[in-house]
Order: structure tokens, then C-alpha cells, then sequence
């Protein structure tokens, strides 16, 4: 069974050195689980970061292979978007992380995420 509370203490571990938000979301946008200032906050980077994905994804060209990781740099911030299981991972740092020690975070979390999220991604 999938235990929101643990997974938030996960994503809370990556949290630090300037990445304000990791959140957990379904294929479908919805919050599974976050770690961020507000739920507010979660809500809204959840739902940029849903769009987008799902827009690149829809866009992404057949012979390039399926799209696995995303990072964007914005006015006010850096995002790294990736796909864990069937689950959606995205982290949102201040401007002056570096996109490596963002790309590292967000793929440490998809190592240790991977394995029980599969399990539960048939339900």
C-alpha cells in the first residue's frame, strides 16, 4: 500500500540547498505527495509541471524515444520534471541551483522511488 505520509519524508530529504518543492503526481496531474512551503504552492507547481509534461510528451518525436526527464530554467526558478514508474516527479529550485545538483536529486529520488511505486502503479 502506498503511504503518502512516508513519501513526503522522502521528498522532504530533497527539499534543501535551495530546491523549494519536490512533488509526487499521478499521470493524470493530481497530488499523490509533496514537500513544499504551502499546499498552495504544491498545487500550483503540480499542475504547471503536469501541463508541460504532458505537453512535450504529445510532441516528442517517435524516433527519439520516449520522453524520460525535463529541465527547464524559468524567470524565477529551475524545474526538473521526470517520470518514476507511471508517477511524475518534479522538483522546483531557486535560481541559482545548479541544473546538475538538480538533475543529481531528482535522479536519487527516482532510484529509491522506482521500485515500490511499480508495485502500485497497477492499481
Amino acid at each position: 500500500m502506498l503511504k503518502p505520509k512516508l513519501i513526503s519524508q522522502v521528498l522532504q530529504q530533497a527539499t534543501t540547498g535551495g530546491v523549494k518543492a519536490t512533488i509526487l503526481l499521478n499521470p493524470e496531474g493530481s497530488l499523490l505527495a509533496f514537500a513544499a512551503q504551502s499546499d498552495r504552492d504544491a498545487r500550483v507547481y503540480g499542475a504547471i509541471a503536469s501541463n508541460i509534461w504532458t505537453i512535450y510528451s504529445k510532441h516528442n518525436k517517435p524516433e527519439v524515444g520516449p520522453l524520460s526527464f525535463l529541465m527547464l530554467e524559468c524567470e524565477e526558478g529551475k524545474v526538473a520534471i521526470s517520470i518514476v514508474s507511471t508517477m511524475i516527479l518534479c522538483l522546483v529550485a531557486q535560481d541559482n541551483v545548479e541544473l546538475g545538483i538538480l538533475k543529481a536529486k531528482s535522479e536519487a529520488l527516482t532510484r529509491h522511488l522506482e521500485e515500490p511505486l511499480s508495485r502500485v502503479a497497477g492499481y
